[in-house]
């Protein structure tokens, strides 16, 4: 039996229509209409409209998916019972893309970074800049940049003046692109901050009845909504 999701595409189209972040239409991907009208998990995906795709072949991801909290209200993590479906299922759709992960990121630098996590709060807000070393700080595969990321350093959504804060539910996975590009470090010295440049997002998919084969449908959706997302030479 397919699994259940539902499938927002063309937001661009549709968002105007029902007077919410109509502001979205830059950022959002725009291959179909939605389709099907069926509950939770909703399935989205944002990306940078300025950035070159196909300037990256490699990548590297963590073995961790990160639990996003709030700094206010109540913070529960959700299972992690599917957290090994997920990262296998991200991994398995780039590299059917092309891509090659990077055996050795701690010394080989890999042209991007993958990096998943779920929402432990029931409002979290995505794409709002954020320092992104107390969750993924600990990943090994960072040992490429000299002179090494701190604390001090932030992870940016340059769709965000498009998109704005988008509030996901507890329980929701977010897939976030990093590239790694000495020029797409923004000031390193000074600023500090990395550029996420795709973020796909599954709401609520922690929340109710969860399967494998839906974790992984609802991944295969992120990368069926980003055509743009294949190796470049």
């Amino acid at each position: 039996m397919t699994p259940k999701f539902t499938v927002l595409r063309r937001m661009c189209t549709l968002l105007p229509a029902i007077g919410l972040l109509t502001s979205m239409a830059v950022a959002c991907d725009d291959d179909d209409d939605i389709v099907g009208v069926i509950p939770t998990p909703v399935v989205r995906t944002v990306r940078d409209p300025a950035f070159n795709f196909a300037t990256l072949r490699t990548f590297a991801m963590p073995d961790t998916v990160a639990h996003f909290t709030s700094l206010t209200g109540t913070n529960i993590s959700p299972s992690r019972e599917f957290d090994n479906t997920v990262l296998d299922q991200v991994r398995a759709n780039f590299l059917a893309r092309g891509y090659v992960q990077v055996a050795n990121p701690a010394i080989n630098r890999p042209d991007f970074v993958v990096l998943v996590g779920a929402t432990a709060s029931q409002t979290y807000d995505a794409y709002a800049t954020y320092s992104w070393y107390p969750y993924y700080g600990y990943y090994s595969g960072w040992g490429w940049f000299a002179p090494g990321f701190t604390s001090d350093w932030t992870l940016a959504y340059p769709f965000y003046s498009s998109v704005g804060v988008t509030t996901l539910e507890r329980g929701t996975f977010l897939v976030t692109l990093v590239p790694t590009a000495p020029a797409l470090v923004v000031n390193p010295l000074v600023a500090k901050q990395l550029n996420a440049e795709w973020a796909g997002t599954a709401t609520s998919l922690l929340n109710g009845n969860v399967t494998d084969n839906l974790v992984k449908a609802a991944v295969d959706e992120m990368f069926a909504q980003s055509p743009y997302l294949v190796a470049g030479p």
